[in-house]
C-alpha cells in the first residue's frame, strides 16, 4: 500500500516561497541595519503623532507626578529636600536641568522630551529586540520590536469612536517618551534590567546579573511601586541560574536604601505618603506595603477593566486572548521567556489591574500599568510561536568583552545611579521654609518663585493686580489668580516628624485667570492675600490645566 505526497495550490506554494526567501533576506542582513531601520520608523511615527495630536507647544497631556518630580529636582539644585511623596530617580536625572531651566517646567521640556523621544525610545526598542532574540532568535526578536513599534497606533484603529480622543491624545503621547511623566523612563529602566537577566543566563558574568540589579533599583527609585517586578527576576534567576541573583541583589541594594533614606529624610518614616496611626516599624518591607497596600487593591475592579475594554475596544476578546495565547507559546517552546515574561506580566496584572485608582475610562489605567506594558506586546508577539514547527532559537551566547571595558563601563553606570544619588540624598538640607520656596498648590508640590512680583493696590472697593511677565517659548502659559482671607496668607503646614522635611499646603480660591499681566478683583471689605500662579495645560485651556510656579504672595486691604 502506497501514498502519495499531497500537492499545495502553486498560489500557496508561491507564497511560501516568497516567505522563505525574505526570511533568509533578513537573517542576512547585518542586525545594526534592520534596528537601524526600526529606530528609524519609530522616530517617523512619534514624529507624526506629535504633530496631528492636539498639543501646546512641547506640552502634552501627561497624567502623572511631573510637578513634584520636577520641583524635587530644583529644590535639591537649591539645597533642599523636598517632602518625598514620591520617588527621587528623575528628580536625580532632572537635577542638571533644573538650575537652568528654572521654576518652570515648561521651560525644561524641550530637554526632557527630546531625551525620552532621542534616548530612551530607542533603548527601549533595542531591548525589546535583545529579550526577544534571547528568547527565540533573532527573526523573533525582529518581529517583536515591530509590534513594540506598532501597537501604540494600531490601537487608533481598534478604539470606538467615543474613546478615540482618549486614545491618542491622553494615552499614545505617555506611551512614546512626548511626556514629562515618569512611567516611561521607569519602564525603559525595566527593559534594561529584563534584557540583562537573560543575558546573565548565557554568559554567566556577574556583570550582567549586576547591571540588570542596577536597572531595575533605578525603575524603584523612580516609581517605587515597580517593586512587583522583582518577582519576575527571582522567579527567572532562582529557577534557572540562582547564583546570578547574588550580584543583582547586591547591584539592588544601593537604590533600596536611597530610597529608604529618601523617604524617611522627607517624610519622618517609612511610607509613600505620612499616616498619623502608623510609626515607623517594618524597615523597607514596611515601605512596599504601604505603597501597595491591599485596601487599595480589589479583585472585582479587574472583572470592571475588563467590562470598560469591552465598552470601548471593539477587540477587546483578543486582547484578552494574546497574553493568554503567548503565555502557552513560550510555555512550550521556551521556559526562560516563559519563567520572565509570564511573571513580569502576571506581576502587573494581579496587582496594578486590580487597583481601584486605575480606571479605563479616564485612561489613567494605561498610564498606571505602562510598566507592564513591554511584557504585554512581547506575549502578543510570541503568539506567532503556536504555528506548527516554529522552534524557539535563542541568539548565541554574546562575545567575551575585555573584563576591563566592562568594568569601567559598570562603575561609570554605578556611579552615576547608585553612588550620586546616595551622596545628593544624604547632603540636601530636609526642606523647614514654612513655604517660602515650595507650595503644595491643588494636588501637586510647586516652587515659590520671586520673579513673578506681583503688586496689589486698593482703589475703592477694588484691588489692582499687576505682575512680571512668565512667557515661555515651549509652551503658552497663563495666570491664575489666588486669593484668601485665611491666616498666614492661607498657608498651612503639617508637623514636622523626626526633622522631616516640611509639608506646607496653600489654601485659596481662584477667582479668575488671564493672559494678561495685571488683573482688577473685588473681593469685598477685608484683608486679602494674594498670589499669581503660572498655569499650562496641553490645550492651553483657562478651564485645564495645573499652576507649574506660584508667587511670593502681597497682601491689601479693602476697605
Amino acid at each position: 500500500m502506497s501514498s502519495q505526497t499531497v500537492a499545495l495550490p502553486a498560489p500557496v506554494e508561491r507564497a511560501a516561497g516568497w516567505l522563505v526567501a525574505a526570511r533568509n533576506h533578513l537573517v542576512a542582513v547585518r542586525p545594526l541595519h534592520v534596528l537601524s531601520t526600526l529606530v528609524a520608523v519609530q522616530w517617523a511615527a512619534v514624529l507624526a503623532l506629535a504633530v496631528t495630536v492636539r498639543h501646546n507647544g512641547w506640552l502634552y497631556y501627561a497624567g502623572g507626578d511631573q510637578l513634584w518630580h520636577y520641583t524635587g529636582a530644583y529644590l535639591m539644585a537649591h539645597g533642599h529636600l523636598p517632602p518625598t511623596f514620591v520617588g527621587y530617580g528623575w528628580s536625580i536625572l532632572l537635577l542638571p536641568i533644573a538650575p537652568l531651566a528654572g521654576p518652570n517646567l515648561v521651560s525644561a521640556l524641550p530637554v526632557i522630551v527630546l531625551f525620552d523621544t532621542l534616548v530612551l525610545l530607542p533603548v527601549a526598542l533595542l531591548c525589546v529586540y535583545g529579550i526577544a532574540s534571547r528568547i527565540a532568535g533573532r527573526l523573533f526578536g525582529y518581529w517583536a520590536a515591530a509590534v513594540w513599534i506598532a501597537v501604540p497606533y494600531l490601537g487608533i484603529a481598534f478604539v470606538e469612536p467615543g474613546y478615540h480622543q482618549k486614545w491618542t491624545e491622553l494615552t499614545v503621547p505617555q506611551f512614546v517618551g512626548l511626556t514629562p511623566g515618569v512611567d516611561f523612563p521607569s519602564t525603559v529602566a525595566l527593559l534594561v534590567s529584563a534584557y540583562f537577566c537573560l543575558r546573565v543566563l548565557d554568559s554567566a558574568r556577574w556583570y550582567d546579573g549586576a547591571v540588570a540589579g542596577l536597572a531595575a533599583g533605578y525603575s524603584i527609585a523612580i516609581k517605587p511601586s515597580n517593586a512587583i517586578f522583582l518577582f519576575a527576576p527571582a522567579v527567572l534567576l532562582l529557577v534557572l541560574r540562582w547564583r546570578a541573583a547574588i550580584p543583582f541583589a547586591l547591584a539592588l541594594a544601593p537604590s533600596l536604601l536611597t530610597l529608604v533614606l529618601w523617604k524617611y529624610r522627607g517624610l519622618g518614616e517609612l511610607a509613600a505618603s505620612p499616616a498619623p496611626t502608623v510609626r515607623l516599624a517594618g524597615g523597607a518591607g514596611d515601605l512596599f506595603s504601604r505603597i501597595n497596600g491591599t485596601q487599595l487593591n480589589n479583585w472585582n475592579h479587574l472583572h470592571d477593566v475588563l467590562l470598560a475594554l469591552r465598552e470601548h475596544f471593539w477587540i477587546a476578546r483578543v486582547i484578552e486572548w494574546l497574553p493568554i495565547a503567548g503565555a502557552v507559546a513560550l510555555l512550550i517552546r521556551t521556559r526562560r521567556g516563559f519563567l520572565l515574561i509570564g511573571a513580569w506580566f502576571a506581576a502587573y496584572l494581579l496587582v496594578k489591574a486590580t487597583y481601584i485608582h486605575a480606571s479605563v475610562d479616564d485612561a489613567s489605567f494605561f498610564r498606571i500599568v505602562m510598566p507592564g506594558f513591554p511584557a504585554f506586546v512581547i506575549l502578543a508577539a510570541a503568539v506567532v510561536l503556536l504555528v506548527p514547527g516554529v522552534r524557539a532559537r535563542p541568539a548565541p551566547a554574546p562575545a567575551r568583552d575585555r573584563d576591563r571595558r566592562l568594568t569601567v563601563a559598570l562603575a561609570t553606570a554605578f556611579a552615576v545611579f547608585a553612588v550620586a544619588p546616595l551622596a545628593v540624598v544624604a547632603a540636601v538640607t530636609p526642606l523647614h521654609d514654612g513655604g517660602r520656596d515650595a507650595l503644595r498648590v491643588n494636588a501637586s508640590e510647586v516652587p515659590v518663585s520671586p520673579a513673578i512680583a506681583p503688586v496689589a493696590s486698593a482703589e475703592g472697593n477694588a484691588v489692582r493686580l499687576s505682575w512680571r511677565s512668565q512667557r515661555t517659548a515651549p509652551a503658552g502659559v497663563f495666570y491664575t489668580v489666588l486669593r484668601t482671607k485665611l491666616p498666614n496668607g492661607g498657608v498651612g503646614c503639617a508637623p514636622k516628624l523626626n526633622n522631616s522635611s516640611q509639608d506646607c499646603r496653600l489654601y485659596v480660591e481662584a477667582p479668575a485667570s488671564t493672559r494678561s499681566t495685571s488683573y482688577v478683583d473685588r473681593p469685598g471689605p477685608g484683608s486679602w492675600t494674594y498670589r499669581i500662579g503660572v498655569s499650562a495645560n496641553w490645550l492651553d485651556d483657562f478651564g485645564l490645566g495645573d499652576v507649574y510656579v506660584v508667587s511670593r504672595p502681597v497682601a491689601v486691604t479693602v476697605r
